[in-house]
């Protein structure tokens, strides 16, 4: 699990996530299959402001936008 400090809208949030890299895409294998590329991934556990869970009255946008931002640290 890692952890991350976000400022969204003016609010400092604490979240806690995991972050699964994506695989590449095998185009084929020697016996001739293959398999497409699957997507990183960003599982969001907690997120705190001032200690407090504030998961159950999050927006699925600022959600998202979490989710973004996190995304956004491992681009490089």
């Amino acid at each position: 699990m890692s952890k991350v400090e976000l400022k969204i809208e003016d609010v400092w949030l604490e979240v806690d996530y995991d972050y699964t890299e994506g695989e590449a895409e095998v185009t084929y294998y020697p016996d001739g299959s293959g398999c497409p590329a699957s997507p990183d991934r960003v599982d969001v556990n907690e997120v705190k402001v001032c200690g407090v869970d504030v998961i159950p009255i999050i927006s699925d946008f600022i959600f998202e936008d979490i989710e973004n931002q996190i995304h956004k640290l491992y681009e490089d």
